[in-house]
């Protein structure tokens, strides 16, 4: 740190000079523009005035392939890179085939360019064009839907139901990922604050809620598979029991999303206890499964382990909700 002592000239004018080897490394000269950012509440940031250039990565396959590759190519985009080129000595047909996949299961990345060593890809997604506020809706409204779905297509022994799940949690993955990348990009650059419209803190409570959301996709699934495994409809009671736990749980989730939203701590406050109280109740639901054969109780049991976990996850989101609610220093 450095620090400079303000001078005021003409009685009206505030100057601060710039330390030098900064100024050097940016290759300032006379004449040349420097922006100025005020940032609340007593920050200033400077940067030298340029003409923007999209942040370019590579990412080199060597022999990956299959799930190594989508891992790989899904951490550049997280990453937030405007363009990723692949490159490869030869890209196999399988590996573009990967590649074609992956830019189609994200939102923003188009394939632009083709060769035999290198394809590049653009995210044509605009930073600015993102709503966090919104996409943690459109998350939230996915995932409340496919968690009552998966219970009761449980409780009803529905697999076409079932199946329809699992397909659903591929959106809200899209979703949880751009929403990721856009809280990755903000965090490495103070700037992009301004093109988003959201404050960095709160950027980061919608992500950790959002976070919390697609666990309670995956647990969906679960569940989901819970159901296609099943030979036959569980007992009258097991099925009610799914239904009432499912209910209380579905309920206790979108409560913590509106307070959430709200920024309302009493609200948070109920929730948390109120999930607190619904864990007697759930392992009294369990006892049921007792009298059940053994691979049948099993499998209805990991369905009431994942209504556990959703209400733990409530919990959670519950948990931010009274940290975004608290006074910031």
């Amino acid at each position: 740190m450095e620090t400079r002592r303000v001078q005021i000239t003409g009685g009206a004018t505030f100057m601060v000079t710039l330390p030098k080897d900064w100024a050097e490394a940016q290759k300032l000269h006379a004449g040349a523009e420097i922006e100025l950012h005020p940032h609340a509440p007593d920050l200033l940031i400077l940067r030298p005035h340029r003409d923007s250039q999209p942040s370019r990565g590579v990412l080199q396959i060597n022999a990956k392939t299959g799930d190594t590759l989508m891992r790989a190519f899904i951490s550049m985009y997280v990453a937030g890179f405007d363009i990723i080129e692949v490159r490869g000595e030869r890209i196999t047909p399988e590996q573009r085939q990967t590649i074609r996949k992956v830019t189609q299961a994200l939102i923003g990345p188009e394939i632009m360019e083709e060769s035999r060593d290198s394809i590049v890809i653009h995210n044509l997604l605009n930073l600015a064009e993102l709503s966090a506020p919104k996409t943690l809706d459109r998350i939230f409204l996915m995932v409340h839907d496919m968690f009552g779905d998966a219970v009761r297509a449980a409780a009803e022994h529905d697999a076409e139901l079932a199946h329809d799940i699992a397909a659903r949690d591929e959106d809200v993955d899209r979703l949880y990922l751009m929403l990721y990348r856009q809280f990755r990009i903000v965090l490495c650059d103070l700037l992009a604050e301004e093109a988003v419209g959201v404050s960095r803190v709160k950027l980061f409570d919608t992500h950790t809620v959002a976070r919390q959301l697609e666990r309670v996709a995956d647990h969906a699934v679960k569940i989901a598979h819970v159901t296609t495994s099943l030979e036959a409809k569980p007992p009258a009671k097991v099925a009610e029991a799914l239904r009432k736990g499912g209910d209380q749980v579905t309920a206790l989730l979108r409560e913590s999303v509106d307070a959430f939203r709200r920024e309302d701590p009493d609200l948070a406050s109920r929730v948390i206890d109120t999930a607190l109280g619904l864990e007697d109740r759930l392992m009294k639901a369990v006892k049921l499964l007792w009298d059940l054969d053994p691979h049948e109780a099993q499998l209805i049991g990991i369905a009431f382990d994942s209504i556990g976990r959703v209400k733990d996850y409530s919990i959670n989101i519950a948990e931010t909700a009274l940290n975004t609610a608290a006074p910031m220093p």
